[in-house]
């Protein structure tokens, strides 16, 4: 795979782990500690230091490097690619609002309010609320499917109690 591709990717799954942190801030640690996502180095470097008297120098052993800046990034795409699919399997409501949100185009405009209009910045609220209301919805609906799994799982192991 091309390096630029991988940076790609990797830029991709920052943003959207980054962004579930920020709006589903439990649900997304959960998903990345069951990755291993805090295993892995978010920018690798592969550059060695050596310390000669009073001066530091920086060196690359170009034999080494690439390799290793490879291998650190690509434990890290796929400790991040885990935990997006962990959010999409167990939250999937929430993966879905997330979808839409890397997907949409107006949302870097929401934060900007230079040079608006009045009536730019009412489209603006209402697409923001839109936007919260739709989280708080996928939130819930997600939690609420949880809470029956969990009781549905933990009814059926009390009835197998005591039978044999």
């Amino acid at each position: 795979m091309a390096d630029d591709d991988l940076r790609m990717i990797s830029l991709y799954l920052e943003n959207r782990v980054g962004l579930a942190r920020l709006l589903f801030p439990m649900e997304a640690k959960l998903a990345m500690d069951i990755a291993y996502v805090d295993g892995t180095s978010e920018f690798p470097l592969g550059i060695k230091s050596m310390n000669l008297g009073n001066a530091q120098r920086t060196s690359v052993d170009l034999t080494e490097a690439p390799f290793k800046i490879q291998e650190e990034y690509l434990a890290r795409i796929k400790a991040l690619s885990r935990s997006v699919e962990l959010g999409k399997r167990y939250f999937p409501r929430c993966s879905e609002i997330l979808n839409k949100i890397m997907d949409a185009d107006d949302i870097s405009e929401l934060a900007c309010l230079e040079n608006d209009n009045p009536d730019d910045r009412l489209l603006k609220k209402k697409r923001y609320i839109e936007l919260q209301e739709g989280i708080k919805k996928a939130f819930d609906e997600d939690k609420e499917e949880f809470d029956r799994s969990a009781m549905s799982s933990s009814a059926s192991a009390c009835s197998g109690v005591g039978k044999a």
